[in-house]
C-alpha cells in the first residue's frame, strides 16, 4: 500500500478498508453511474459525470491492477452518450444489456408476449404522467418522477405500479422502485444477476468492491456479501446490505483518487 492515512478518504463503516485493498492479490471495482459517478439531474440527459471522474477512471483502468466495470439502470446508449466508452465491461438497463472491451454485446430480449405488455405499460404510464417522463428500454418501461412535488410523485408511482402489478407477474415482469421513479422490467434480472455475470471470469480470491446509491443497487450488494465490500453512496440511515458508506459523487471522486494512491502500478 503506497498511500498514507492522511491522504486517503475514510470509508465509513469499514475499518482498515484501504489496507485490505492494498494487500489484495486481485481487485475488482464496480461502480454504479447515476448518484455515484454523476449527480442527479431532473433532465436525466444532463447527468454528466462529476468533473475529473472520467480521468480518474481512465487512470484506474490503465495504471492499476484493477478489473474495472460500470453498472447502470440506463440504456447502454444513454450511458455511452454521458460517460463515453471507457473500454471496460458495462452492464446497462438493470442487467439486460452488456458491452465488453472485446466488442461483444449481449442483450436479454423480452418475449413477444412480454413486449406487448410493456407496450401497454408505456401507454398506462403516459396517461398518468404525461410530459416526457416515460422511458422505454429494451426490456422495460420506466416512469421518471424526479423534479415533481414529492407527494404527487409518490401518488403517481403508487397508482401506476398498482396498475402494472395487476397482471405483470403473469408476464414474468416486476414493478420496481428506483431513486426518482418506478420501472416495469424483466423478473429476476437485476444488478445482482449482472454483477454475477461481470465477475464470472474473476479469480475466487479477487477482492470486489461495489459502489452504488440506489435501491436497485441492493441486488448487487446482496450478491457481493462475503466476497468483497459494498459501499452505499448517499445519506446515512437508509437500510442497506452495504458495509460501508460515502456521502455522494464528490466523495466517490476522492475514493477513486485514494484507490489510485493505494494500488497504482509503479
Amino acid at each position: 500500500m503506497t498511500g498514507t492515512a492522511d491522504t486517503l478518504i475514510e470509508v465509513e463503516g469499514i475499518p482498515r478498508f484501504w489496507r485490505s485493498v492494498g494487500s489484495a492479490s486481485h481487485r475488482c471495482l464496480v461502480l454504479d453511474y447515476d448518484g455515484t459517478l454523476a449527480p442527479f439531474r431532473t433532465d436525466r440527459m444532463k447527468a454528466f459525470p462529476l468533473d475529473g471522474i472520467v480521468e480518474l477512471l481512465t487512470t484506474i483502468r490503465d495504471d492499476t491492477e484493477t478489473h474495472l466495470a460500470i453498472m447502470t439502470g440506463r440504456p447502454l446508449g444513454e450511458l455511452l452518450a454521458l460517460l463515453g466508452d471507457l473500454d471496460v465491461p458495462v452492464s446497462a438497463s438493470q442487467g439486460s444489456e452488456f458491452m465488453f472491451p472485446d466488442g461483444r454485446h449481449e442483450t436479454l430480449v423480452p418475449s413477444d408476449r412480454q413486449r406487448e405488455r410493456l407496450d401497454r405499460a408505456e401507454t398506462e404510464a403516459a396517461a398518468a404522467a404525461p410530459g416526457g417522463r416515460i422511458e422505454r428500454k429494451i426490456a422495460g418501461v420506466a416512469l421518471h418522477t424526479r423534479g415533481m412535488d414529492p407527494d404527487e410523485a409518490r401518488e403517481i408511482q403508487k397508482h401506476v405500479c398498482g396498475i402494472w402489478e395487476e397482471d405483470s407477474h403473469d408476464y414474468g415482469l416486476d414493478c420496481r422502485f428506483f431513486n426518482g421513479g418506478i420501472e416495469l422490467r424483466l423478473k429476476n434480472i437485476d444488478k445482482g444477476t449482472a454483477l454475477n455475470a461481470l465477475l464470472q471470469d474473476q479469480p475466487p480470491e479477487s477482492l470486489c468492491v461495489y459502489l452504488g446509491d440506489d435501491e436497485t443497487d441492493e441486488d448487487a450488494l446482496l450478491v457481493l456479501r462475503g466476497r468483497g465490500y459494498g459501499i452505499k453512496v448517499g445519506s446515512p440511515g437508509i437500510p442497506t446490505y452495504a458495509e460501508g458508506r460515502l456521502g455522494g459523487p464528490a466523495d466517490v471522486r476522492e475514493f477513486l483518487r485514494s484507490w489510485i494512491e493505494v494500488v497504482r502500478t509503479r
